[in-house]
C-alpha cells in the first residue's frame, strides 16, 4: 500500500524519484555440524551426501572415487590418493544422513519367540 501511495504521490508531482541503495550484502555458508568417525576425521551430520572432514579439506566418496574441496556443498575435484584417514574409513555410504548415537535398522526386525506364549 506505502508503496502505491509513493509511486502515486511521484507521478503526480511530476519528479523523478529514485530509491538508491548502498552497500554490501555478504553471505557466508553456515559451518556443517561435524561428527567424530576416527581419529582426525569427522562426517557432515546428517547430510544427504558421505562427506568427510580431514586434512583440512572436506571430503566425499561416490562411485567408488573420492572427491575433494574447500566448501562441503561444491567445488568438487577428483583425488586419486585421499589421505590414509580417508581412504581407512569402511563403507563410507553408511555416513548418508549420520547420527551420532543414532540406531538404524536394515532389512526385517529380529523378534524374540523365546517369551511367547505357545498356542
Amino acid at each position: 500500500m506505502f508503496k502505491k501511495i509513493a509511486l502515486v504521490t511521484c507521478l503526480a508531482l511530476g519528479a523523478g524519484c529514485a530509491v538508491r541503495a548502498g552497500g554490501t550484502v555478504t553471505y557466508t555458508d553456515p559451518e556443517p555440524e561435524l561428527l567424530y568417525v576416527s581419529p582426525g576425521v569427522s562426517v557432515v551430520a546428517d547430510y544427504d551426501y558421505p562427506v568427510f572432514y580431514a586434512d583440512s579439506y572436506y571430503w566425499r566418496y561416490d562411485g567408488g572415487l573420492w572427491y575433494r574441496s574447500n566448501n562441503y556443498r561444491n567445488g568438487w575435484i577428483t583425488v586419486r590418493t585421499p589421505p590414509t584417514t580417508v581412504a581407512r574409513i569402511e563403507r563410507p555410504h553408511t555416513y548418508v544422513h549420520y547420527r551420532a548415537g543414532a540406531v538404524v535398522r536394515r532389512g526385517p526386525t529380529v523378534r524374540d519367540h523365546r517369551n511367547q506364549r505357545r498356542r
